[in-house]
């Protein structure tokens, strides 16, 4: 018998003339449930649009801050009141006037998906079982019972 002839044999789970057949004890089984699919769709959503910072709104809020940092610091901390003063007038200044005239309202396609089971019945059924002191795994089409016929390697048969 080649090997290919074996590795073929293997894959086999009939019973084969005169093999001597056991009962191996499951110990866990799981329903795998065939392959899922993703479905897609389109909503149309409403979005807040935010508006653009006021740039101009931040340099003179910018200069602004800067002036009064200026003329509140002294000595070493001039600089740094300064230059506190030109961020947070900026800060300050890029919000002037960006809820004048609300936040306009647009309705824009948005994809949303969900994973689905295209079967309700298992795909097959992991197995789990022992036999002489050995745990053996095996993908079986159908559910077993309480014990998996096996031949004296351990191998599941039908």
């Amino acid at each position: 018998m080649t090997r290919e002839e074996r590795r073929e044999e293997r894959r086999d789970f009939r019973r084969r003339q005169n093999e001597p057949l056991f009962e191996a004890e499951v110990l866990s089984v799981r329903a795998v449930m065939g392959q899922s699919q993703q479905r897609c769709w389109i909503e149309r959503e409403q979005v807040q649009q935010r508006p653009a910072p006021n740039v101009g709104g931040a340099l003179v809020g910018a200069v602004i801050g800067g002036v009064i940092g200026h003329q509140i610091g002294g000595g070493s901390g001039r600089d740094l009141a300064t230059a506190g003063g030109v961020v947070a007038g900026a800060a300050i200044g890029s919000q002037v006037g960006r809820d004048r005239y609300g936040n306009p309202v647009s309705t824009q396609d948005v994809q949303r998906c969900s994973t689905v089971n295209t079967s309700s019945e298992p795909a097959y059924w992991d197995v789990t079982y022992r036999f002489r002191g050995i745990t053996h795994r095996a993908q079986m089409l159908s559910p077993p019972g309480r014990t998996v016929t096996v031949n004296r390697d351990g191998e599941p048969r039908e």
